[in-house]
């Protein structure tokens, strides 16, 4: 057993910041370990798929690794981590969309929902939670996407939230998820509702 399990992580990065070269590597081995378990989980949730969860984790726990000076110990670090695992997620997604539309070519590109062409289909759920991250990346901000993510896929309460993320605003989180919401409800409410048209 490490002898720094019993260590919470702004203690152990405080820890190998003051110690000596070895000491420092052993924390820093610890804290790693720690991390990757919570990253993968994140990196899953993200992107729905195993494969891509465990190749973006690997890209997160580098980028941490790399940018751990940069952490001041003003918030909780599982908070900053969260934050580097979700702009890892969001700029490795938005990359791949770029390189899909690029390859995609005009015989593939669907008819417009509105033109009455085949016989409706219902859209797999797999789509449908494509498009609506595809609006929360380009249409929410950071903080309203994250909110949003962790109050309605992770399940998380917005006092859980609010204490999570540092929020000294006067509404927490409430704020930024009903802000969140606004948008996603203006930009896929009436494309939702043709996707599940009889």
């Amino acid at each position: 057993m490490s002898r720094y399990k019993n260590l919470d992580d702004e203690a152990l990065i405080r820890r190998l910041r003051e110690a000596d070269p070895a000491e420092s590597q052993a924390c820093r081995n610890e804290l790693f370990t720690r991390v990757y378990p919570r990253v993968a989980q994140w990196c899953l949730r993200l992107c729905g798929n195993r494969d891509d969860a465990a190749d973006m984790a690997q890209d997160v726990v580098e980028r941490v690794h790399k940018q751990l000076d940069s952490f001041r110990l003003e918030s909780r670090f599982t908070t900053w981590l969260y934050t580097v695992t979700r702009r890892t997620a969001l700029n490795r997604m938005k990359s791949e969309m770029r390189h899909r539309r690029r390859r995609v070519d005009e015989d593939r590109v669907p008819e417009p929902a509105d033109t009455a062409a085949t016989a409706p289909e219902l859209l797999t759920s797999n789509v449908v939670g494509e498009r609506i991250r595809d609006v929360m990346k380009e249409k929410l901000n950071p903080m309203e996407a994250q909110v949003v993510y962790l109050h309605y896929v992770d399940g998380m309460t917005l006092p859980a939230i609010t204490n999570m993320l540092g929020l000294t605003n006067k509404s927490g989180s409430k704020a930024l998820l009903v802000g969140g919401m606004r948008k996603l409800r203006r930009h896929l409410g009436p494309w939702l509702d043709r996707q599940f048209e009889a």
